[in-house]
């Protein structure tokens, strides 16, 4: 980075020394005024103001590409946005030339001859060229950055595909469950129609999860709340969840599975009886999914932490960003980043 940085500088630099040379000499002004020109000031307020100018539009491309997805839906607003920094760099040339005459003195600053019009838009369009293979070899070097994200993303969801197949059709779940609908079936026959349509549900999910990479944060909402209800009736009434997700967040993405991790994460740790009762509070905090739940830890198990390090592999290698967890003494809290699709 701090190279590119320095070469970008010398970029800008050297830009801003070709349009001043190109200017003084070639846009028919008067000796005094050119003489005037070919100072160290003058020199020094090209160069500046070239890597002003060029700097800011390495950002607004880099905003571009992390707003893609939102620009997208109005197509329109990229070649506008492109336009108006060709223009600004049209106004700049045309700006300095001004400028640098008012400083020098000129009687009509914002005069320039016919001549002086065709060699600025020719130092334009030489400025657009350059610009335009610079942001090019930027677009293709994160077109690359992007494909080795992928790959390793790739290398990473085919260990979670697995382990989420190991970890959530293990025979304990299974075990517990089905125990659990025999003795619902005995002592409460039609809620044990409920647990069955909740367990199938959620082996459906399981399943049909194992080929995405990404789901809506509905979807897990929807899965969690089935997920809970069998944790809930084996339990009794002492696991809770309250769900304070606003609906406008439904269509946003995150990995699948991100939810019965952190759930299934509570439930193992923690100690949860009538006396001890567990609430888990899901809400989302600036763009991250929060789940936590008060402390009862349970003394026999001990944390490997392997599933929380796996989401935050594949979150950071999605979005860029990383899980947040905070371990307060009396709370314990898990924040994932969530997703444009």
């Amino acid at each position: 980075m701090k190279w590119n940085n320095l070469i970008y500088g010398i970029l800008f630099s050297g830009l801003g020394a070709f349009s001043y040379f190109l200017l003084v000499d070639y846009t028919n002004l008067s000796p005094h005024i050119a003489d005037a020109l070919y100072s160290r000031g003058a020199f020094i307020y090209f160069i500046l103001a070239f890597n002003v100018l060029g700097y800011a539009t390495l950002r607004l491309s880099s905003w571009i590409n992390t707003q893609y997805a939102v620009n997208m839906r109005s197509r329109w607003k990229i070649p506008v946005i492109y336009l108006a920094g060709m223009s600004l760099f049209l106004l700049l040339n045309y700006g300095l030339l001004v400028s640098a005459k008012i400083l020098a003195g000129a009687a009509k600053p914002f005069s320039i001859q016919p001549r002086g019009w065709w060699m600025l838009i020719t130092i334009w369009l030489v400025e657009l060229v350059v610009l335009g293979l610079l942001l090019a070899n930027r677009s293709t070097q994160k077109a690359l950055r992007l494909q080795q994200r992928a790959a390793v993303l790739q290398a990473e969801n085919d260990t979670a595909r697995y382990t989420a197949l190991q970890n959530q059709l293990n025979p304990h779940f299974l075990f517990n469950s089905l125990n659990t609908l025999i003795a619902e079936i005995e002592y409460n026959p039609q809620n044990a129609v409920h647990f069955t349509k909740h367990l199938s549900s959620v082996y459906r999910y399981v399943l049909q999860s194992q080929d995405k990479t990404l789901v809506t944060l509905g979807e897990e909402l929807e899965f969690i709340r089935s997920y809970l209800f069998l944790h809930e009736v084996r339990l009794g009434n002492c696991l809770t969840c309250q769900n304070n997700v606003p609906a406008e967040y439904a269509e946003k993405m995150l990995p699948p599975l991100t939810l019965q991790l952190l759930v299934e994460n509570v439930i193992k740790h923690n100690s949860i009886t009538p006396s001890k009762p567990m609430v888990i509070t899901i809400r989302i905090e600036d763009d991250y999914l929060s789940v936590s739940n008060p402390i009862h830890p349970k003394k026999s198990v001990a944390s490997s932490g392997i599933g929380l390090e796996n989401l935050a592999k594949r979150c950071e290698l999605m979005s860029g960003k990383k899980i947040i967890i905070k371990n307060e003494t009396e709370k314990f809290t898990v924040k994932v980043p969530l997703l444009y699709e």
